[in-house]
């Protein structure tokens, strides 16, 4: 008894190491919580979610409290190239009513004069309080990964911009690879 019990003992670790040798590397789906961190605006990014699905990237913005007379804007930053330094493309949005959004190649961690012609939406909910993007993975030239960060920034006061990333400054969501329908 005392030897069968040593080796199913011995067995299940070799398991579960195998197991998390052999996990993949990369997710489909990536989701954050993001500290109170820009208390100085109603804007305050208290989330990210991403979903890189086989026909669209899906990018979810949780906040504290978005609403229509909003004058923080967004940049969701997509990263396509991990060879590459920085984004490829930056989709730029205002959060209050009437604002417009577009997707650009990034120059550096800027938007661009060149906007990308392809399938892409994105828009405020304000009474859940997310900003919510779809962008066809055609737009992004079919990458087998992404990883994404989000930039806020209010200039509500005049004074100082409040700015809040997610997950952090210049810092990446885990690598996606594409899987997930969306």
């Amino acid at each position: 008894m005392g030897t069968r019990t040593s080796l199913v003992a011995a067995a299940v670790p070799a398991l579960v190491l195998a197991g998390l040798v052999a996990a993949p590397a990369h997710a489909e789906f990536y989701s954050i919580d993001d500290p109170a961190d820009a208390t100085a605006s109603l804007s305050d990014v208290y989330g990210l979610e991403a979903n890189h699905g086989t026909a669209n990237l899906l990018v979810k913005v949780r906040f504290n409290d978005l609403v229509r007379s909003s004058a923080a804007g967004l940049s969701v930053y997509i990263d396509t190239d991990r060879d590459q330094r920085g984004p490829e493309y930056v989709l730029s949005s205002g959060l209050g009513d009437g604002t417009d959004y577009v997707l650009t190649k990034a120059d550096g961690w800027h938007g661009s004069d060149s906007p990308v012609d392809c399938d892409y939406s994105a828009r405020p909910k304000w009474r859940k309080d997310v900003f919510r993007t779809v962008i066809s993975r055609r737009c992004l030239g079919t990458p087998s990964t992404v990883r994404v960060s989000v930039k806020m920034v209010d200039q509500a006061d005049g004074s100082h911009p409040v700015m809040d990333w997610a997950p952090k400054r210049h810092r990446w969501s885990l690598p996606m690879a594409s899987g997930l329908g969306v």
